[in-house]
Order: structure tokens, then sequence, then C-alpha cells
């Protein structure tokens, strides 16, 4: 039985993705800052194939003692990184802590659960699936910090792809557009008129389009597939 961590697994596509991947036989071990009741009762329904891990990954602290836990990463077969945060508002009106709350939940919680990740992976291959965003491709305003932390990612990915594919690993990037979770709820209904106006198929996405794309890199049907990005945007970015 394969085992996965998700990262950021207790609401929205984080738990979209245990939930689709618990169907499919994997073993999920999922971190995030607290238990919601979704999670627990997904937990409860599977708690031979379910764990779960109190972590906030703004705490730097928390972030390196859960990077090190020997039992959490132990035979990890696929990592999903998706654990992220929003910063809304100009550049010049975001304070210092905003950025680096960003920066340290985006982009260095990520590289650090990866970089051990990786060591239990480089005997026998594995998978990598960071969710970036679609920020990261055509850019938003009021979300500069946020959208640099996405495309560092795609960055990091394309290079792990590239360091350690040789070995059997495969890194690869989503950039999901605008999905109905609890982050796009703060917008307003009329930025949500423009918004859907931009995109192609004039409404915003689903979780569920695109936990298959993340069941699919994975897989072994994915096992060719590395060093890429695939866009889930209802075409906003076309």
């Amino acid at each position: 039985m394969k085992r996965v961590l998700i990262t950021g697994g207790s609401r929205g596509l984080g738990l979209a993705i245990c939930r689709r991947l618990l169907t499919e036989g994997y073993h999920v071990v999922t971190a995030s800052r607290r238990l919601s009741p979704e999670l627990a009762e997904l937990r409860h329904q599977h708690s031979d194939r379910l764990e779960f891990y109190a972590v906030d990954f703004a705490d730097k602290d928390a972030a390196a003692q859960l990077s090190l836990s020997a039992r959490l990463l132990e035979g990890v077969d696929a990592f999903v990184a998706n654990a992220a945060i929003g910063t809304e508002g100009l550049l010049t009106l975001t304070s210092n802590s905003a950025v680096e709350e960003c920066i340290q939940v985006n982009l260095a919680a990520p590289i650090l659960l990866a970089r051990e990740v990786i060591k239990g992976m480089l005997t026998r291959g594995g998978s990598l699936v960071f969710i970036s965003s679609v920020a990261a491709k055509t850019g938003f305003a009021g979300l500069s910090v946020y959208a640099a932390t996405k495309g560092a990612l795609v960055s990091f990915s394309r290079s792990l792809a590239r360091e350690y594919g040789e070995r059997g690993i495969r890194s690869n990037c989503i950039l999901p557009g605008f999905l109905e979770t609890e982050m796009s709820q703060s917008l307003g209904e009329e930025d949500r008129v423009r918004l859907r106006q931009r995109i192609a198929l004039k409404r915003l996405g689903q979780v569920q389009d695109v936990v298959g794309c993340v069941s699919f890199l994975i897989s072994d049907e994915a096992r060719y597939v590395t060093g890429t990005e695939v866009v889930i945007d209802g075409g906003l970015s076309a």
C-alpha cells in the first residue's frame, strides 16, 4: 500500500485530495494547523489508513520538527505540498510579518519537507506534487507576495526533477485557478463577477476539478511525467 503525505488536509483542496486518495486505497498522512470536523469524520471512517498531525507551518520550529519526524516520513511514496496561505493588498501596504509568514508557509515549509521526503525516496523512487497557483503564471494585483511564493514552487519543482530524475523521483506542479474554497470566500460579489468574466468557462473551479490530476501525477500512469506544470484554471490564463 502506497503512503502519501499531504499538507493542509483539513479543509478545501487538501481535504478533497485526502478523500480521493483514501477511496483509491492509499495510506494517507496529513498535517494541518488543526483537525477540522470534516477531517475528523474522514479519519473515523478510515482509521486504519489516515494519520493526522497538528502542525502550524507558520511556526518555523514546528515545521522543522515535522520534517525530522521519522515516523511521519517513514516510507513516503508521494508528497503533495498543498498547505498555503494567501496575502491580499498592495505590496506597499503589506507588513513584514505578513510577508514572512507567507514565505514560510508557502515556500520554506515545502522545501524543508521535500528535502526530508526525498532522502527516503532515493533508493526506491517516488512522486512530488507541488500545488502552485495560476497567479504564478499570470500575476494578480494585490497578490504579489502570494504569487511570488507560488512561482518559486514552480522553479523549485523543475530543479528537483533534474536533480533526482535518475533516482526515479518525479516532481511536478499543479497550477489551479480560483477555486470555491475558504480562501476565495473573502472575494466580494463584484470581484467574483469580474473574475468569472475573465474565465473562459465562466465559473470558479471546484476542488473536484483538481483532485483527479493529483491522483494521476502520483500514480504509475504518470511514470514518464516530470518537471512540468499542469494549469487547471478554466481558461483564465488562455
